[in-house]
């Protein structure tokens, strides 16, 4: 025997995802699993509700157990070893590349704040079967921490070349593992 399907109003979820509910909270008050509330946040995504940003980089309590990554197109591969990134129009600003996908990449290290677009160099030389190469990418989220190495953001990929679309992959596919 299936339950019928609830409607749930996406303004009131938005709502409370803007005034701060951590997911738990979310959770109980709409009688939600963790799976049930990752689906409510893809369906707002997806319905351009609520920006990816606002799910994605959400800080979870303890407690919560949803985990927003599921809601990704792509898998990231999170790089096994610290691999460094720079501005280009800034080689002093450098970061470290936590994860990267074809899409997309997190970058620790690198103050920037949502919308604000850079464009980056992957100081890869330093392995063998990598060459550098450089894209541009937007802020879609960023996490401010006491200092400048605790900056956490997530890029979205906006221009890169194929040959550098082929470092990515390599990258990924070599010298990473991947959720």
């Amino acid at each position: 025997m299936t339950r019928p399907k609830r409607t749930l109003k996406a303004s009131e979820i938005v709502r409370d995802v803007r005034t701060g509910m951590t997911d738990s909270q979310l959770m109980a008050k709409y009688g939600l699993s963790a799976k049930g509330l990752a689906g409510v946040f893809k369906k707002l995504v997806d319905a351009k509700a609520v920006k990816p940003e606002e799910v994605y980089a959400r800080f979870l309590s303890p407690d919560d157990t949803v985990n927003v990554e599921n809601l990704r197109r792509l898998p990231r591969s999170y790089l096994a070893f610290p691999l460094s990134i720079c501005e280009s129009a800034n080689p002093e600003a450098v970061g470290i590349v936590r994860d990267i996908n074809e899409r997309g990449v997190q970058v620790a290290g690198i103050e920037c704040r949502v919308n604000e677009t850079k464009e980056f160099l992957v100081r890869a030389d330093e392995f063998q079967e990598m060459s550098p190469f450089a894209f541009k990418a937007a802020c879609r989220w960023a996490k401010k921490g006491t200092e400048r190495a605790d900056w956490l953001a997530g890029f979205e990929i906006t221009d890169i070349s194929e040959q550098a679309l082929k470092e990515v992959r390599k990258m990924a596919q070599a010298m990473a593992f991947s959720d």
